[in-house]
């Protein structure tokens, strides 16, 4: 009988798979980690989407308010491009918006099982998935070209199309040039006192559309350096400087019908002539002295009024020369007979002594 048949079976192993199950634990903790990071972007994301959700809501809004600034002239065409601009980046219109559902894809990983339904590892694919944009509101949509639309309508608002109107033939020069217009006129009523023609405002805006003129700033200074304004100022100057010499206004000087005299008056005080006698000085001198009090009694120029003022000084010299002369042929003649009278009393006393000397000559 021979010896038994020993069979030997080795002891099963079992796969160590910590390694495995630690790589899965790192995915896994990986995966946990951006689903929270994704988590925390979302609320962000959420709350800036509905920040710019309102501004795109608000634009128009914003927009005709802006407009209407414009046209009345309360916030300048530059000032408003500025503020424009400013909604537009605070808001981030131009980025557009995501829309309300977006295709993503992301990692997920298949388990692998064994006929024992034992897991023995898992294989990672990508799958699509529809993500939900945070902060996005049903049905909104924006349409991003209307940022350029207004821009262009505010331009054209400002500057014009430059299109010439058939029933007018005026040309569309928007707010500026209506403004350029009025200031223009302004300028003419303000510097010469007086509404600008037809001809002056043609050239002015003949003139603003070659750029020779920025704005109506720019002509009221250029307006101030023209020989009708240098005329006219020096004019005005001279008014106020004879209006303050002969006491008078130019309320003084308008009649009822609103016409504006350049004569004045000028109140004549006697004396200032020394006192005389009018008729003898008429007939020592055969000159005849003018009547001062009667000449002024009525509005004269200014060349009238300085050619009898001048009058007045040389009539003043002449009394006073008149008087001199006279007491001159007063004195003049006194001496005379002074002279006449002593040659009178010389020739007497040399008579006298003649006489004397001849009768000293006798021996009686």
């Amino acid at each position: 009988m021979g010896a038994p048949s020993i069979t030997y079976e080795s002891p099963k192993i079992e796969k160590d798979d910590t390694f495995e199950k630690y790589l899965q634990y790192q995915q896994d903790r990986e995966l946990r980690l951006d689903e929270r990071a994704q988590a925390a972007e979302d609320i962000s994301l959420g709350k800036e989407r509905k920040r710019r959700e309102q501004g795109a809501l608000g634009f128009q809004g914003f927009a005709q308010n802006l407009k209407s600034q414009v046209e009345s002239g309360i916030t300048p065409f530059a000032d408003a491009q500025t503020k424009l601009q400013d909604y537009i980046t605070r808001y981030d219109l131009k980025g557009g918006f995501m829309p309300e559902t977006q295709t993503r894809t992301r990692t997920v990983y298949d388990y692998e099982y064994d006929d024992d339904g034992k897991i023995t590892g898992r294989t990672p694919r990508e799958e699509e998935y529809e993500y939900q944009t945070p902060g996005a509101t049903s049905g909104f949509t924006f349409d991003s070209t209307q940022l350029g639309d207004f821009k262009n309508q505010l331009q054209s608002l400002y500057t014009g199309t430059g299109a010439i109107d058939e029933a007018t033939g005026e040309k569309d020069r928007g707010i500026r040039g209506q403004r350029f217009s009025a200031g223009v006129q302004k300028a003419y009523r303000d510097l010469l006192g007086r509404e600008g023609t037809a001809d002056e405002l043609s050239q002015a805006m003949s003139d603003f559309d070659s750029a020779l003129y920025t704005d109506a700033g720019d002509f009221r200074s250029q307006l101030k350096e023209s020989e009708a304004y240098t005329k006219k100022f020096n004019n005005n100057y001279m008014d106020n400087y004879y209006d303050t010499m002969y006491a008078s206004s130019p309320a003084d000087r308008t009649d009822a019908e609103g016409n504006v005299s350049k004569k004045r008056m000028y109140t004549f005080d006697p004396s200032v002539l020394p006192g005389f006698d009018r008729d003898k000085l008429s007939e020592r001198t055969g000159i005849t002295l003018p009547d001062y009090e009667e000449y002024f009694k009525e509005a004269r120029s200014i060349a009238e009024l300085e050619d009898q003022r001048q009058s007045i000084a040389q009539t003043r010299d002449f009394i006073y020369q008149s008087g001199i002369t006279s007491l001159q042929g007063e004195i003049e003649k006194e001496n005379n007979k002074i002279k006449v009278e002593g040659q009178k009393d010389i020739a007497k006393i040399s008579q006298g002594t003649s006489m004397y000397n001849l009768l000293s000559g006798f021996t009686f």
